[in-house]
């Protein structure tokens, strides 16, 4: 993948994170969190083997014969025989389904689509019985800006590389924060290889941009910077290859 590849990746689950999509994390976050409450028609694997904020993770997207309402129903039923309490939520970013089976949370996240034979969903799960789990790029590979604040931590291991993306909260404006973590990881010997125009949680894009990419042996960085309510959102994407 190419540098704003990674980034746009980074900056999809962090969204996702922010609208309450990924509040779990897993859909096969281990042995024994490996149930289908819907059977899917078909599976799109956004990460097998993940770390959302300490916790091993997983994510799954998910296509379903039927209607929101007829997923809702099978969702529920399947719990129902399970005899494990389900609960449903509906707002402006759609459904979200979730039954809590001994350690393990399933969430199904449904966002609003037009009435159909088919629906699109996230699944998610995680075990709330593990420990803080070690991350294979530890936090000492990449120096996160200065003065920030971690909203989101997550890490992707593919089995040719490990990615680990921050979503962070930072005072002041974008530009600068973009400028004085780019002198930063400069100074500690990283490089710069690219730079890429700002794309805003919006869809904006700001053609003097504040993206950009570095990297430093076989570790590399997509940064992103945008201004939100006289702060900065940032987030950073770190690649490890193998």
């Amino acid at each position: 993948m190419t540098c704003f590849h990674h980034l746009a990746r980074g900056a999809c689950l962090a969204s996702a994170l922010m609208s309450g999509v990924l509040i779990a994390g897993a859909a096969l976050a281990g042995s024994a969190c490996n149930k289908t409450p819907v059977p899917p028609q078909s599976t799109l694997a956004i990460g097998r083997d993940m770390i959302v904020n300490g916790v091993p993770a997983s994510v799954v997207g998910m296509q379903f014969a039927g209607t929101t309402d007829d997923v809702s129903k099978a969702f529920r039923d399947f719990w129902t025989g399970e005899n494990v309490p389900a609960k449903g939520q509906r707002n402006s970013s759609g459904l979200l389904l979730s039954a809590l089976d001994r350690q393990c949370l399933y969430v199904l996240s449904i966002p609003p689509q037009a009435e159909a034979g088919r629906t699109r969903g996230l699944m998610s799960v995680i075990r709330l019985d593990s420990d803080q789990a070690g991350h294979r790029l530890p936090d000492s590979a990449v120096p996160l800006p200065e003065n920030s604040k971690v909203v989101s931590d997550i890490e992707s291991r593919d089995p040719q590389q490990t990615g680990r993306t921050w979503l962070l909260d930072i005072p002041g404006e974008a530009r600068w924060n973009a400028q004085r973590y780019r002198n930063d990881l400069a100074a500690r010997g990283w490089v710069s290889v690219g730079r890429q125009p700002d794309y805003q949680f919006s869809g904006s894009v700001h053609a003097e941009g504040t993206a950009f990419a570095m990297q430093r042996g076989s570790d590399s960085v997509d940064a992103s910077f945008s201004d939100r309510d006289g702060r900065t959102v940032a987030i950073v994407n770190a690649i490890r290859n193998r």
